[in-house]
């Protein structure tokens, strides 16, 4: 059981480190809904990620057990390390020049306007809709999946997973509910710098977790 939460926390890193939640949560934490939609938006994360997180266990488990061999899951692991390598020379090779103009796009510049549901439709958007998030979900989960676990360790190392992943999406909201409008001018120079690194910081961890998968299915195939 410590191994494979050693395992998953790496991928439970990488999500709190997507530099895209955290700029969606500081903007709603920021807006006329304030901490109501950071929550909401929070709760979806943590339900979207748990789904993901559980249905890429069972999937492992199921190819193993259906196969007879952890080779199948090994090579998934794999394409899913190689996609996410790609993704990482992709977004480093979009990083915005030194005297670029960090602009906010438009569905960004929409969130002031957001109400409550529109905060918690946001947090699933962000989450299911976004194809390094399932990657890194698809990561922890077949981790999970592929450790030969009984159901009360899988569901403690998934609950770690999620946890990790949400956390930088948390402190902002409870950053808000306890300092109030006190944290807005630390939050604002937070938003500026994701928005100015986003890119780079995104690059960094997929090409890490990314390099993590491709090991950890060289190793299954072994």
């Amino acid at each position: 059981m410590p191994e494979v939460i050693g395992d998953i926390i790496p991928f439970g890193v990488g999500v709190a480190l997507s530099p895209v939640p955290i700029i969606a949560v500081l903007l709603l934490v920021m807006a006329p809904v304030g901490a109501r939609g950071g929550v909401l938006f929070l709760i979806a994360r943590v339900l979207a990620f748990a789904a993901m997180t559980a249905l890429f266990a069972w999937a492992s488990d199921f190819i193993d057990d259906a196969t007879g061999s952890t080779t199948p899951a090994a090579v998934l692991r794999l394409l899913v390390g190689a996609t996410l390598v790609v993704g990482a020379v992709v977004k480093w090779r979009r990083r915005p020049r030194a005297d670029d103009e960090p602009k906010l796009p438009g569905w960004m510049r929409s969130i002031d306007g957001t109400g409550p549901g529109g905060a918690f439709r946001l947090g699933l958007v962000l989450t299911v809709a976004n194809p390094k998030e399932i990657a890194f979900a698809a990561g922890a989960g077949l981790t999970i999946g592929g450790a030969m676990l009984g159901a009360g360790e899988m569901v403690l190392a998934g609950a770690v997973f999620v946890l990790l992943a949400c956390l930088s999406v948390a402190i902002p909201v409870l950053a808000v509910l306890v300092g109030g409008e006190r944290m807005s001018p630390i939050l604002a120079e937070a938003r500026a710098w994701l928005l100015r690194n986003n890119a780079i910081v995104m690059a960094i961890v997929l090409l890490v977790i990314g390099a993590m998968l491709i090991g950890s299915g060289i190793s299954g195939l072994g």
